[in-house]
């Protein structure tokens, strides 16, 4: 099977679907989503409906989704510990939305597991831990139950690899660059792979990123697109967002 992985897409739809365009032009099979569907950028309606239309096998509740679900519960946001604007952002996001969109957003579970691969929004020791590190993959490793784990959050499409000998733990980090990266898990290894945010890179490229995995050869494609950033940024100037959210779109940051 040739899955494409989504992650963190934060409400920017013109992004989503010039990442779809792109991924219908390389064919997949099935879709798994990554979490972070809200929150950022203006369009949160639009990309709940672009994601639905994917109907993807796995959906993953990422953290800003989480936020918005409690502020829909009127649980508040101290427990999530979202900076002010993050908060500002969903919570506007919220008051857009149905409850059809809400009930969707509930259907989004914490993690989920495959044959050879197990996938989580930030890490499997907790869901939303950032896996941004080789300490960090070395303190989840315990947690995997299968060869791979793919995870998002760190908007950065980056790979740790680990593959046990006599010696010891031998570790790689593995970080995908350029309009096309990839990685074939070796013989024996483990990993931790990321594709990337569709919404809002952070590696220094501001090309939506996402990843294709065929689970079969355990081979992991990371593609970045263009799209229209600048549209994203009329509209969060439109919107009344926070500046820096449209600004930080431009430089990948």
């Amino acid at each position: 099977m040739r899955y494409l992985i989504l992650s963190d897409v934060h409400a920017n739809a013109p992004a989503l679907a010039a990442v779809v365009r792109d991924a219908k032009r390389r064919t997949f099979d099935d879709v798994v989503f990554l979490g972070d569907l809200v929150g950022y950028y203006p369009f949160p309606r639009e990309v709940i409906a672009q994601l639905r239309g994917l109907a993807p096998s796995t959906t993953l509740l990422g953290n800003h989704d989480a936020l918005l679900l409690a502020l829909a519960d009127g649980e508040g946001s101290t427990a999530h510990r979202e900076e002010s604007h993050v908060t500002e952002i969903v919570a506007r996001q919220l008051d857009t939305l149905t409850s059809d969109d809400l009930e969707y957003l509930r259907s989004f579970a914490l993690e989920g597991t495959f044959e050879r691969w197990q996938v989580s929004h930030g890490a499997f020791r907790s869901p939303f831990e950032y896996l941004s590190t080789l300490q960090n993959a070395r303190a989840n490793l315990p947690y995997l139950t299968r060869p791979v784990g793919i995870v998002g959050h760190t908007h950065v499409p980056k790979a740790f690899a680990s593959v046990t000998t006599a010696d010891g733990e031998i570790w790689r980090t593995v970080v995908f660059r350029g309009a096309h990266a990839q990685y074939r898990l070796p013989p024996g290894a483990k990993a931790f792979m990321n594709p990337g945010a569709v919404g809002q890179p952070r590696d220094g490229s501001p090309w939506a990123a996402y990843a294709l995995y065929d689970d079969e050869r355990q081979l992991f494609d990371v593609h970045r697109v263009e799209y229209d950033i600048a549209l994203v940024q009329q509209r969060v100037a439109e919107a009344k967002y926070p500046p820096a959210v449209g600004i930080r779109l431009g430089s990948g940051r």
